[in-house]
């Protein structure tokens, strides 16, 4: 996964230095005046009669623009090279791909959240009954009420622990019209002691949560209808 990262900044760096030198170009004559240098460029020959006073001396503007020149083409061609292809696949060039960077060692997806159950039938929500549970699923992608596609129950205020979220799932529409296809994949989470360990997937509708949560791989989504 960095190596692909690598050579996808490689990439794009290249295509941004070609971009630069398709609109770079030199002053016209630049490279004439620093090859013939001008009759008033010459720096005067002090005189060698002792106790004569030596002139100052004028700054020599075409050393100035040959050292210039030299310097623009050096760094060009260094970062050109730097972010070159390599002989090998996925590999960069430069010190920069010697060892990792504290960018790199990042994890590359947010940790789980912890949310809380939303229902929004306000006479459920000081009740612990079989009709005012709140089902958690086995599949997103299968109709929420199937009679096969129950996992667990919570109730309102049940705190669980979301480690990612489709948002392409069965869209479920709650008692108050609000709907959403995002899924939640859940658990119990561990400081909560109430009832059975839950885990499964937990429509949107059914909590209110205000955290962003990662979105699940293809190895932590469930098979879909039609799988």
């Amino acid at each position: 996964m960095r190596a692909e990262r690598r050579e996808e900044t490689a990439a794009a760096l290249r295509e941004q230095l070609r971009a630069a030198d398709a609109v770079i170009e030199p002053p016209d004559g630049l490279w004439e005046r620093v090859r013939t240098p001008r009759p008033d460029d010459v720096t005067p020959v002090p005189s060698g009669k002792p106790g004569a006073s030596r002139p100052g001396r004028r700054p020599l503007p075409m050393t100035v623009i040959a050292v210039a020149a030299a310097a623009v083409a050096f760094v060009v061609c260094g970062t050109w090279w730097l972010v070159s292809p390599s002989d090998g696949v996925g590999s960069v060039q430069g010190t920069a791909a010697d060892g990792p960077s504290s960018s790199a060692s990042a994890p590359g997806r947010s940790d789980p959240i912890r949310l809380r159950v939303h229902n929004v039938e306000k006479a459920c929500r000081e009740l612990r009954t079989l009709e005012c549970a709140l089902r958690v699923a086995k599949n997103p992608y299968k109709p929420y009420a199937a009679p096969e596609n129950a996992a667990a129950r919570v109730w309102h205020g049940d705190v669980l622990t979301a480690s990612c979220v489709v948002t392409d799932g069965q869209l479920v529409t709650d008692e108050n019209g609000v709907s959403s296809r995002r899924w939640y994949r859940v658990e119990r989470a561990a400081a909560d002691g109430k009832g059975p360990r839950a885990e499964g997937w937990l429509p949107g509708v059914r909590t209110r949560n205000t955290k962003e949560a990662p979105l699940c791989s293809g190895a932590e989504k469930p098979h879909g209808p039609g799988s």
